[in-house]
């Protein structure tokens, strides 16, 4: 057993640390979006940190030196931690009602910031949704079109809004997309899940390559579809694993044009795991019988009890087709920090770089959330227990 403390050195293989901002959403953060030489952190907030809702804005033009140059802070009962750039001069922040008063009363859904100025961003517009709000939403700014995971009428729990972003300031909803047993108009049998973990609802974002679109649904696994008519999504598959494993799927990515994708289950913050809330690899050659093919998590005597969450989380997200590192997977894995693996041959997934940030904030351990790259190839990892951001070269 490894248990974590401050001052630990840092565990560094094929990375180099080009830059540290623990300012970065007040030190907590989760999505983060590089536009222009200036990153945009969206914040955990109360989100087992002790930070404020919000976003802040850093100038990364000189990685060595990052600059915190702006900060909003969210609207009473509001989560703002999700950030995507639209366009070149907007920003869509998720406004989810959290669960207290001022949430209840909260205006849910996604506020839309002018950006042209980063040091300055002002409120634009606002796209109102129903229910909660969205929680992890994604956009595509080649195709126009956002991927947000929010309730509908007529269907159980969140599932996936496919939106024109044609005009970002007026979003247009063009289908939804969700796993059959959320469609109350089938009437399918249905039993209420023993957990949240286990409970099926759209994580996303989802994905589109070709004419198929790929979505995490947390305990319900992952969807595939036929995106060919935006209008009218039809849904192709699904592979659930839980029960016997956790649940929590957290994203599905597709590896580049290849016929797989990738699957994490994102650890949860009450149990530590021997056994699930990895990282899979799954074969769609045959897309109506998904199967996985292998997993991979890191060291677990190593890292399982070093504190706090220990599991998969997120990966790096790119276009299909346009990794600038063919066959290289980079995923956040909590207390573990960021691995890379090479995944050229899918059956066996070898890891080949890690990064794990020195403990020099006040904390025993990180809590790697997510991860982001610019336009060179730089890449800007985010802690949500104190850390900040780090800027990164992979040198593998």
């Amino acid at each position: 057993m490894t248990v974590g403390k401050v001052g630990d050195p840092a565990e560094v293989e094929n990375f180099k640390l080009l830059g540290h901002d623990p300012s970065a959403a007040w030190g907590g953060g989760s999505l983060v979006e590089v536009h222009k030489g200036f990153a945009y952190v969206g914040s955990v907030g109360s989100s087992g940190f002790n930070g404020p809702e919000g976003f802040t804005v850093h100038d990364v033009s000189d990685p060595a030196k990052p600059k915190r140059v702006a900060e909003v802070k969210a609207s009473p009962g509001i989560h703002n931690h999700k950030v995507r750039v639209v366009g070149d001069d907007l920003l869509y922040v998720n406004n989810e009602r959290l669960k207290t008063p001022e949430g209840e009363a909260a205006r849910a859904g996604i506020q839309i910031f002018d950006i042209s100025s980063p040091a300055s961003p002002k409120e634009v517009g606002f796209y109102d949704l129903p229910g909660n709000g969205p929680h992890r939403f994604g956009v595509d700014n080649e195709r126009h079109l956002a991927f947000i995971p929010n309730d509908a009428e007529g269907w159980r729990n969140r599932v996936s809004w496919t939106v024109d972003i044609s005009d970002p300031l007026k979003p247009d909803l063009l289908s939804l997309w969700g796993l059959p047993e959320q469609d109350l108009s089938l009437n399918l049998p249905y039993e209420e899940a023993e957990t949240m973990e286990q409970t099926t609802q759209c994580h996303g974002p989802a994905v589109i390559r070709g004419d198929r679109m790929y979505c995490g649904f947390w305990g319900g696994g992952m969807g595939i579809a036929d995106c060919s008519d935006l209008k009218n999504i039809k849904h192709v598959s699904e592979l659930c694993w839980s029960p016997p494993f956790v649940g929590s799927t957290h994203t599905v990515w597709p590896v580049d044009d290849r016929p797989y994708v990738i699957a994490t289950d994102e650890a949860r913050s009450h149990t530590n795991y021997r056994g699930s809330q990895f990282m899979w690899i799954i074969d769609i050659r045959d897309e109506t019988n998904p199967i996985p093919i292998s997993a991979f998590m890191p060291d677990r005597g190593k890292y399982l009890d070093r504190g706090k969450r220990f599991g998969a989380h997120n990966i790096l997200e790119y276009k299909p087709g346009q990794n600038p590192w063919p066959n290289i997977i980079f995923l956040t894995y909590f207390n573990a920090g960021l691995r890379a693996m090479d995944v050229s041959d899918p059956f066996y997934p070898k890891e080949v770089g890690y990064f794990v940030p020195e403990m020099n904030f006040g904390e025993p351990c990180c809590q790697s959330n997510d991860i982001g790259i610019d336009d060179e190839g730089r890449l800007y990892l985010i802690d949500r227990n104190g850390a900040g951001m780090h800027i990164l070269e992979y040198t593998g």
